[in-house]
């Protein structure tokens, strides 16, 4: 027995085909590139971590010995977090200016993930933004634990 084909069908079958595969494609290009702009999320919040710290290590001394407290210098900070950031290619968003000593100190990064396979849908990367806090801890009333 022979099957006939009628002509209208011939074809049909490569098109379900071609826009399945795009689509599955596109659904594994987020899952990957989605996952790792959240680990370059994590990666960016370490750096603006750190970069706080460092600025944090920039004490006022006008301030301490005016007696006003421990401060953080912001412009020292600031110029201090870039330093740490400079061999990574990233950059520490200034204050705004004439903040006055405070504290505590607050870095933010913005940088970028390269995508691995959303480039081939026109999306080459994604933002991503880093952001830390350092505050100011001094003395010691008591020894740790309860």
């Amino acid at each position: 027995m022979r099957i006939r084909r009628d002509a209208r069908d011939t074809g049909t079958i490569s098109i379900f085909v071609a826009l399945s595969a795009t689509m599955m494609l596109l659904f594994i290009g987020i899952v990957l590139d989605c996952g790792g702009r959240l680990r370059a999320t994590a990666d960016a919040d370490a750096l603006a971590q750190e970069a706080a710290r460092v600025g944090g290590q920039q004490i006022d001394q006008g301030a301490l010995l005016g007696g006003r407290g421990f401060l953080i210098d912001t412009t020292a900070a600031y110029a201090a977090a870039d330093a740490y950031l400079a061999p990574y290619g990233l950059h520490a968003e200034p204050p705004p200016p004439g903040r006055p000593p405070s504290a505590s100190i607050t870095i933010v990064i913005d940088t970028t993930y390269d995508t691995a396979l959303l480039g081939l849908f026109n999306t080459p990367t994604l933002s991503v933004q880093g952001k830390g806090t350092a505050t100011l801890v001094h003395g010691v009333e008591k020894a740790g634990g309860a």
